[in-house]
């Protein structure tokens, strides 16, 4: 088949690539990679054998025929001229409204690699959009963003299919859907069981409270009371120690009020002469 004006990366996927000067098999075609600034096709990554570590890449401007059974290298010693370029098939595309409206799935460009349209799936739509590549904002190497009002206007392909390598897209971005849904659901569940949590330990902190409150006021009464039978113990025994005062004061009146003992008078001894 002779060169087609415009190429679709979907359609050279998984295509035997042949080199000019031995005919010897390189690999299928695994990828081709995008220089973003320049909007062009700029290299073709070789899919080798399973046991082949590095993945042999190829500029595009030594691709010299691409047919319908293969792909034709002139110079595949040459190296790969542009570091910055990367693949576009599995970025998912972004507004710069902060919304995921879908993920590239594959691209229109022309044999001499300017890239004319970029097509993206949505998750719950059949068909394609179609993307001009003056739309993109910014891209990394997992997301591309551009205006929420190309997205608007972005071309519908109804009869347009996913092609087969990336037909499990669908499938994975439903799988992440519902996995971040169920990890949404599983941290509300966090949520009311630490708010659960924080209910039960303030109810015990309230009980605890309540709880010493109620011992300090018993602690309270207890001491109230005890005050209170010492004063009538002290009202009841102030008789007996008024009545035991009374009668020690009343003994020592005696012992003090007892005369002392009559002198002896001298005068009254009768004095006897010496007998002569």
């Amino acid at each position: 088949m002779a060169d087609e004006s415009v190429l679709r990366r979907g359609a050279l996927f998984g295509r035997l690539v042949l080199d000019y000067n031995t005919t010897n098999e390189l690999g299928l075609v695994g990828d081709l990679l995008v220089d973003l600034a320049q909007g062009r096709v700029v290299g073709l990554l070789c899919q080798g054998a399973l046991w082949q570590r590095q993945r042999p890449i190829y500029s595009w401007e030594h691709v010299t025929n691409i047919g319908k059974d293969s792909v034709v290298i002139h110079d595949p010693g040459a190296e790969m001229p542009n570091a910055a370029a990367q693949p576009m098939v599995g970025l998912e595309v972004w507004t710069d409204a902060g919304n995921c409206v879908g993920q590239i799935v594959d691209y229109r460009f022309e044999r001499q690699g300017f890239v004319i349209q970029y097509l993206f799936a949505q998750s719950d739509q059949p068909g394609l959009y179609g993307l001009a590549p003056d739309a993109i904002i910014s891209a990394g190497r997992k997301r591309i963003m551009v205006s929420a009002l190309s997205v608007e206007q972005a071309e519908y392909f109804a009869d347009e299919a996913i092609p087969l390598d990336q037909q499990d897209w669908q499938t994975t971005a439903q799988t992440t859907a519902q996995s971040l849904a169920d990890q949404v659901q599983q941290r509300a569940q966090g949520l009311s069981d630490y708010a659960q949590e924080r209910w039960l330990t303030e109810d015990l902190n309230q009980q605890l409270q309540s709880t010493t409150q109620q011992l300090q006021d018993r602690t309270q009464g207890l001491r109230s009371q005890l005050n209170q039978q010492v004063s009538k113990a002290k009202e009841r025994l102030s008789p007996l120690n008024k009545a035991l005062e009374n009668t020690l004061e009343n003994t020592f009146d005696k012992f003090s009020d007892q005369t002392d003992p009559p002198a002896i008078d001298v005068d009254s001894f009768e004095v006897w002469e010496d007998d002569d």
